[in-house]
């Protein structure tokens, strides 16, 4: 007991004499106990416990830069902004960038067709009217725009959807587009018409084809159909508003669709 005890005594002097050589002093009992089995290992160790220990410190930094690389090769595709994502894909052309213009639209400064495509609403449902009372009831607002989905006739037969794989929502005329992000968090886009008297407004977007200052045709792809901001779930709210003086006014887009 007492040899134990001298030997912890002279532990805390080493240390308090010479802080950092007990440190090494530890480190090398360790790695000694470690590999005592091998015949006059603590021997060696003890000997060359300079060269040794600095061996292991390069194998300690090599070992955390080796985790550091293999973590960032990891987590990248989380770290990566969604945007950056975007972009990249965009240039390379890969499925997460935008269609090209949809050659089914009739070219014309009036909607007459609806953002999923089709004519009238062969790839269309509407989900909730304009000026829909239920609407009303349920959230407290007008709803100045229909609520567009794809119908099993869209899935079966859009050539959009069998190309992309995704439910692009297309420009239903030509114009100059403004995009933003509303006051409930829905990504959205404005096409205005040449003339400045009519406008469509596209709600809800996953993923915006179209920045603000663009010139779009009908069929030019704006972005893909989803659920941003103030909705239950995935569709396109889908508006037509016309100047009237200094404001404009939300009309009924069922009187354009043909």
């Amino acid at each position: 007991m007492y040899r134990n005890l001298f030997k912890i005594a002279g532990g805390l002097n080493h240390l308090r004499k010479d802080p950092f050589g007990f440190i090494i002093d530890s480190l090398v009992s360790v790695i000694v106990n470690l590999l005592i089995p091998i015949p006059f290992a603590g021997t060696l160790i003890r000997e060359f416990r300079g060269p040794v220990l600095g061996c292991l410190m390069s194998l300690i930094v090599l070992g955390v830069v080796m985790i550091s690389i293999v973590g960032m090769v990891i987590m990248s595709p989380i770290l990566v902004s969604s945007s950056l994502v975007q972009k990249v894909t965009m240039f390379l052309g890969g499925e997460g960038g935008p269609a090209p213009v949809d050659g089914s639209f009739n070219q014309t400064s009036i909607p007459i067709q609806t953002p999923l495509g089709g004519n009238a609403f062969s790839f269309a449902s509407v989900t909730s009217g304009f000026m829909d009372p239920v609407y009303f009831i349920i959230f407290g607002m007008n709803h100045t725009g229909i609520d567009l989905v794809p119908n099993g006739n869209y899935y079966a037969n859009s050539q959009s959807f069998k190309e992309h794989h995704r439910v692009i929502v297309y420009a239903t005329h030509s114009g100059k587009v403004t995009a933003y992000i509303d006051g409930y968090g829905a990504d959205t886009a404005e096409v205005l018409s040449g003339d400045g008297k009519l406008k469509t407004v596209y709600k809800h977007m996953k993923q915006m084809f179209v920045s603000t200052g663009m010139d779009v045709q009908a069929g030019s792809p704006v972005g893909e159909m989803g659920r941003t901001g103030f909705a239950t779930a995935e569709h396109v709210h889908y508006e037509i508003r016309l100047k009237s003086g200094n404001n404009w006014v939300a009309v009924n887009p069922l009187t354009y669709i043909h």
